[in-house]
C-alpha cells in the first residue's frame, strides 16, 4: 500500500447460523428461590435471546426500513365481548420501532401505571425495556412449560414476577416465549399486579409481538393493553341550601367496560421490495333480499363504533379484511333505505379466519312502506313514489317542490249526468342527497311527476301496478322541461308554488290535515304529509283563499296573496281557536316578515352561543330512533326515562321558596320558537312527542339564563331552568 492512500474498507461477514437452545426441563418453579442449576438454566435462555436480538440489529448498509401501522382505541362492554366504540388511526414512516415503550429506567422508579391528575396511564413494555439491567434487577424469573396449542411446542417460556412488591406502584408480571431453534423472543403476555380488586373482571395486562422480517431485521409487530374503566354504583347526594355534595366511596365503584389500546404493523417495506404483509380475521356477508323492489346491489356495510366500512358487488357480497378480531356490531344498507331515511339493518358479527359467510336479510318491500309511510296509508292500499332530483351537471339538488298530480272521478248515482274529476295533488321537498318521497299514491291511476326548482324543471308519467307497493322516479332539473307534453307545468314563469305547514299552536307538525286552496275560481285539495307539510304547484299568483280542517281542530279559512315563485304559507292550528298564520312567511322567494328560524340558528352555532347544538349532519351521524337521545350524553342535562322521557338540568338553584328545599329542575323545551306546554297535571314536557329525527333541521341547549336568547328567555324562574330549542325543517 502506497503511503498516503486510503485505507481499504474491510468486510466482516457473519455467518447466518442460528443459535439452538437445548432442551430445557422445568425442575423448579419458585420465584427468586430457585436452586443454582435452575437458575443458571434460566440466565443462559436469556443470554442467548439478548445474542440472537443483537444480531438481528445488523441490517445490512443502513437501508431503513418503511412501516405501515394503525394504532387503536376500542371500547368494550362489560363484557368484554362486544366492541361499542373504535378509534382508528395510520402512519407510514420509515422507522424500526412501530412501537417504543417508556425508558425502563422510568418504569422501574415510577411504576407501569401512573395516575394524575388527568386521569390513568397503563404502559406496555418492548424489546429494549425487556433486554434493559433495570428489568433484569427487578424481575425474578423461572422457565415454564410451553402451552399445550398448536405451533407451541417449539417455545420456551421464561415467566417473570416482581422482585419485590411496593403498595404504591403497579408492576407487571408474566411469561416472555421464545423460539427454541432460533432463540428469538416472539411474544410477552403480561398482567398488572397490585390494581383493586373491582377490575379484576377486566383482566388488566397486555401482550406484545416481536416480528422477525426475512432480511434479519426485526420490528414489534402488534401490541395491546386492557385496562378496566370503572365508574360509581350510585350517587348518594348530600343536600343543602345552595349546595349539593356527592360522595363515593371505592366500594361503590364497579366495572363499566373494557378498554384496549394498542397497534399493529400492517406492511414493511425496504428499497420498494416488501419484506411483510399482515393477514388476519375478516368480515364476509352476504346480504339477500326477499323482493325484486328492494335490491341488494350497491350495499354498504359499517361497523358501529368503528371506522371500518366496505361496500357489496353487484351479487350483495361484502368483505372486510383484515379487521382487528372481536365481535361488532355490523350496520347494513342499501341506496333505497337511504333514500327514504331508512335506518340499516343491523346484526352482531364476528371476525373469523375462516371462510365463513354470514347472512343478512334486507326488509321486505311491505316493510319498506311500513317504514317509509303511514300505517294508515299502507293498510288502506295506498303506495309510494320516491326518487332522486338531480341537476344538467348531475349535482344532486336540494330544496327542489316534487309533485304528484292524478285525477279521480267523483261519484254521482244520477243517470245520464256526466261524471265530475277532481285533480288530486300530493308534494315533497327534496332533502341535501336530492332524494324525495311521496306516500298516499293510489294504483293503477296515471300519475303525474314534476319538479320545480330555480334549476329547472322536469315531469314524467308513471302508473303504479297494484302488485307493486312502490316505484321510482329519477328527475333532471333543466331550464327546458323534458317529458310528457301533457304533464302539468312546473315552475313556468309567472307562475306560483306554494307550500303548505301546518303547525299545531306551540307544538309539532300537523300531518293529515286536509287544505283546499282556492284561486281564480278553481279549487284543489291537498293533505299534510308526515312532517306537515304539502305543495301545490301551477297556482295562479294572487289572493287565495285557503281552508284548513283537522278532526280535533278548530277549522276555518286565511286570504293570503301569493307571487311568482315560491311561497311558503305557515299556517299554526289550534283546539280553540280559528286557524292563524305564523311569524314567518316567504312570499314569491322572499322572506316577508322577520328573520327565517333556521337562520338564527345557523347564525348561534357559528358564534358558539349555545351550549351544545347539533346540525342535521350530526343527528344523520348518530341515527337516534327518537330526537330525545340527542340530548342523553349533553353536561348540562340528565334524560329520565320513568313511563315518560323528561330533560333535569344538573342545576342547583331551584328552590322552593316555602321549605327552601332543591326542587328538580326541567329545561324548557321549544319547536319552532314555540314553547311547549306541559299536559295538565303534569310539571314537564313529555320529550317522546318531540318532533322526528329526520324532520329536524337543528337542535340548540341552553343551560342557563345567561346563554337563552332574550326572545326565549321566558319570565323569573322559568328562565333557570335552561332550554331546549328544536328546529325543523
Amino acid at each position: 500500500m502506497v503511503e498516503g492512500d486510503a485505507a481499504p474498507p474491510v468486510r466482516f461477514v457473519l455467518a447466518n447460523q442460528p443459535v439452538v437452545l437445548s432442551s430445557v426441563n422445568v425442575r423448579d418453579r419458585e420465584t427468586c428461590r430457585v436452586g443454582a442449576d435452575t437458575g443458571l438454566m434460566v440466565a443462559r435462555v436469556w443470554e442467548e435471546a439478548r445474542k440472537a436480538m443483537l444480531t438481528t440489529q445488523l441490517v445490512a448498509e443502513g437501508t431503513p426500513l418503511f412501516a405501515e401501522w394503525i394504532e387503536f382505541d376500542r371500547g368494550l362492554d362489560s363484557t368484554a365481548r362486544v366492541v361499542k366504540e373504535q378509534r382508528i388511526r395510520t402512519s407510514r414512516n420509515p422507522t424500526t420501532h412501530a412501537f417504543r415503550s417508556r425508558p425502563a429506567t422510568e418504569l422501574d422508579s415510577t411504576g407501569y401505571v401512573v395516575s394524575d391528575s388527568s386521569g390513568t396511564t397503563y404502559f406496555a413494555p418492548d424489546a429494549d425495556v425487556l433486554l434493559s439491567e433495570p428489568f433484569a434487577a427487578g424481575h425474578c424469573f423461572h422457565l415454564v412449560e410451553p402451552p399445550r396449542s398448536a405451533g407451541a411446542a417449539n417455545l420456551i417460556g421464561v415467566a417473570f414476577q416482581p422482585a419485590r412488591e411496593s403498595q404504591g406502584k403497579q408492576e407487571i408480571q408474566g411469561t416472555l416465549w421464545l423460539d427454541r431453534a432460533s432463540a428469538e423472543l416472539k411474544s410477552i403476555e403480561f398482567r398488572y399486579t397490585n390494581l383493586p380488586d373491582v377490575v379484576s373482571p377486566a383482566e388488566p395486562g397486555g401482550r406484545v409481538d416481536f416480528l422477525r422480517l426475512s432480511d434479519g431485521g426485526w420490528l414489534v409487530s402488534r401490541w395491546n393493553v386492557r385496562m378496566p374503566r370503572v365508574g360509581p354504583r350510585g350517587r348518594a347526594p348530600q343536600v343543602g341550601l345552595g349546595r349539593m355534595i356527592v360522595t363515593t366511596s371505592a366500594a361503590s365503584m364497579i366495572l363499566r367496560g373494557v378498554q384496549i389500546t394498542g397497534g399493529e404493523v400492517t406492511r414493511v417495506t425496504r428499497r420498494d421490495t416488501l419484506v411483510y404483509a399482515a393477514t388476519g380475521p375478516s368480515i364476509t356477508l352476504t346480504v339477500v333480499s326477499r323482493d325484486s323492489l328492494v335490491r341488494t346491489s350497491a350495499a354498504w356495510m359499517s361497523l358501529d363504533g368503528t371506522d371500518y366500512s366496505a361496500s357489496g358487488d353487484s351479487t350483495g357480497m361484502i368483505r372486510l379484511s383484515p379487521v382487528l378480531a372481536g365481535r361488532y356490531r355490523a350496520r347494513v344498507s342499501v341506496p333505497l333505505m337511504d333514500s327514504l331515511g331508512m335506518p340499516p339493518v343491523e346484526r352482531e358479527v364476528d371476525t373469523r379466519l375462516d371462510a365463513h359467510v354470514d347472512t343478512l336479510v334486507l326488509p321486505s318491500a311491505r316493510d319498506v312502506l311500513f317504514a317509509a309511510c303511514p300505517r294508515d296509508s299502507v293498510r288502506n292500499g295506498e303506495g309510494m313514489v320516491y326518487g332522486r332530483v338531480r341537476t344538467g351537471g348531475a349535482a344532486p339538488l336540494a330544496g327542489a317542490a316534487v309533485t304528484i298530480t292524478w285525477q279521480s272521478a267523483a261519484a254521482d248515482t244520477r243517470r245520464g249526468v256526466q261524471a265530475a274529476y277532481s285533480e288530486n295533488t300530493l308534494g315533497s321537498l327534496t332533502n341535501e342527497a336530492g332524494y324525495w318521497r311521496v306516500c298516499g299514491v293510489p294504483h293503477d291511476m296515471a300519475l303525474a311527476v314534476s319538479i320545480a326548482s330555480d334549476s329547472g324543471s322536469d315531469a314524467r308519467r308513471l302508473q303504479l301496478d297494484a302488485s307493486r307497493a312502490f316505484g321510482t322516479v329519477d328527475l333532471v332539473a333543466r331550464r327546458e322541461a323534458v317529458g310528457s307534453a301533457n304533464a302539468p307545468a312546473a315552475g313556468k314563469a309567472g307562475r306560483a308554488l306554494v307550500e303548505i305547514m301546518v303547525n299545531e299552536w306551540g307544538g309539532p307538525p300537523l300531518p293529515d290535515v286536509t287544505i283546499e286552496v282556492t284561486a281564480s275560481g278553481r279549487t284543489r285539495r291537498v293533505v299534510t304529509g308526515s312532517t306537515g307539510r304539502a305543495l301545490i304547484p301551477d297556482v295562479t299568483p294572487g289572493v287565495l283563499t285557503v281552508r284548513a280542517r283537522r278532526i280535533g281542530f278548530k277549522q276555518g279559512e286565511l286570504t293570503v296573496p301569493v307571487e311568482a315563485g315560491r311561497n311558503t304559507i305557515p299556517i299554526l292550528l289550534s283546539t280553540a281557536d280559528l286557524p292563524t298564520l305564523d311569524t314567518v312567511r316567504v312570499v314569491g322567494n322572499n322572506r316577508l316578515v322577520g328573520i327565517r328560524r333556521n337562520d338564527e340558528f345557523e347564525m348561534r352555532r357559528q358564534l358558539h352561543q349555545s351550549t351544545i347544538s347539533f346540525t342535521e349532519d350530526d343527528i344523520q351521524k348518530r341515527n337516534p330512533v327518537d330526537t330525545y337521545q340527542m340530548l342523553t350524553n349533553v353536561p348540562a342535562l340528565r334524560i329520565i326515562d320513568v313511563g315518560k322521557v323528561t330533560a333535569e338540568t344538573t342545576r342547583s338553584n331551584n328552590i322552593d321558596p316555602v321549605t327552601y328545599q332543591l326542587k328538580k329542575c326541567y329545561a324548557q323545551v321549544m319547536v319552532d320558537g314555540l314553547m311547549l306546554e306541559p299536559m295538565p297535571g303534569e310539571e314537564t314536557v313529555d320529550l317522546r312527542l318531540l318532533p322526528k329525527p329526520s324532520e329536524i333541521h337543528g337542535i340548540e341547549v341552553f343551560a342557563g339564563p345567561a346563554q337563552i336568547p332574550p326572545q326565549y328567555g321566558g319570565e323569573g324562574k322559568n328562565k333557570w331552568c335552561g332550554l331546549i330549542a328544536i328546529w325543523t325543517k
